[in-house]
């Protein structure tokens, strides 16, 4: 059969075998091979990018503890925490004097529950300054949100007194 072709009809068809065996395998192994390979590269790419998330993820909760902190931290006993503020300004290195201090308030969200403490204190003015600075710097349990001086007249005595009203937060995440 073969014997009575030319060398170029020979050439032509071993060159036409050559491409369907191609084909063939290209349709039957390297095709499947090739799609393998992608879904590797992309399997792969993903891969480096989850690697870097459980370092994000404990530089997250290290942040989230240090901003813990700089807010006021947590706390489950808030009547401790009033306790703290009293010892605090209390202290003898402070001349002024604790007209009142009000219940603690509780608001509550989603995610936290915040304790409120507001108290009244009289003084001069120098002495009220220098506790609310020593409050605000050396006082870690809770923090400092609001402040506000004002005179009330003493009709008795015919003087100004002034007055200090401090509103201090701290709070805890809600389970």
């Amino acid at each position: 059969m073969f014997e009575n072709l030319t060398y170029k009809q020979k050439f032509l068809i071993v060159i036409g075998g050559f491409v369907l065996l191609s084909l063939a395998s290209y349709k039957k192994s390297f095709k499947q091979v090739l799609m393998a390979k992608k879904e590797l590269n992309h399997v792969e790419t993903k891969l480096e990018l989850t690697q870097g998330s459980f370092d994000q993820i404990y530089n997250l909760k290290s942040e989230i503890d240090m901003l813990d902190n700089i807010i006021g931290g947590h706390t489950s006993n808030p009547e401790k925490v009033q306790q703290e503020i009293l010892d605090f300004v209390s202290k003898d290195k402070f001349k002024v004097n604790l007209v009142s201090i009000e219940d603690v308030h509780l608001f509550s969200d989603s995610e936290f529950l915040i304790y409120t403490n507001q108290m009244e204190l009289q003084g001069s003015y120098h002495d009220l300054m220098h506790l609310l600075h020593e409050i605000e710097k050396n006082f870690k349990v809770s923090k400092v949100v609001s402040t506000n001086f004002y005179s009330k007249k003493n009709y008795r005595t015919n003087t100004n007194n002034l007055y200090l009203r401090i509103i201090l937060q701290n709070y805890e995440k809600a389970n």
